[in-house]
């Protein structure tokens, strides 16, 4: 009875250990820290695969709210992170570089969050899951940027529309000194009864 119990625990720990075995190993590399108006490249790779398609989810994340896009290759766009990027490949080994970027709402986000990456058989809801931290790092603006921003926002036709604002400027100083004018003389003429 005893020789009966250990073999029932041994054969769990076994079975145990082979669906441990099976569970797909996820690895990323990125870079420490990058600029939300920046493009960010993930190298990822998975083995320990089934012959069997896959999903693939890859994101940066901050309190469980996703706050990059990923562009899918396949449909050539970007895309929600939020959303796996179905059928992607299939086993025993993948390895691809990936590119991410904030979302428009997210492009002045500062501080800590983490890459995350999820992988599951296609049609099958249970996961495998990998999380790192990343830190980001407001957008920097360079001085010739700006300009040419601002400089895009003028219109072609501007000296014309430039001109009109300075004629208002004039007439409005010469009626404010002719009103000033009219009131020091009634007062002078006032103060002289």
């Amino acid at each position: 009875m005893k020789s009966l119990k250990i073999l029932a625990i041994l054969f769990f720990l076994f079975s145990f250990e082979i669906a441990f075995a099976q569970k797909p190993k996820i690895s990323l590399s990125f870079p420490e820290s990058f600029r939300t108006n920046e493009e960010i490249e993930v190298s990822i790779s998975i083995s320990n695969l089934k012959k069997s398609f896959y999903d693939l989810k890859v994101s940066i994340e901050k309190d469980k709210k996703v706050l990059s896009e990923i562009y899918n290759q396949k449909e050539k766009k970007w895309q929600d992170s939020f959303y796996y990027l179905k059928n992607l490949f299939s086993g025993p080994f993948f390895e691809e570089k990936l590119k991410l970027r904030m979302k428009k709402e997210f492009l002045f986000f500062e501080g800590e969050a983490e890459m995350v990456a999820k992988v599951r058989e296609s049609g099958k809801s249970s996961y495998t899951e990998y999380r790192e931290k990343i830190k980001i790092l407001k957008p920097q603006v360079k001085k010739e940027e700006r300009k040419k921003e601002f400089l895009a926002e003028i219109p072609k036709n501007v000296e014309n529309k430039r001109l009109l604002p300075k004629i208002v400027a004039t007439l409005t100083s010469l009626f404010s000194a002719l009103v000033i004018l009219t009131l020091k003389l009634k007062l002078k003429s006032l103060s002289q009864k």
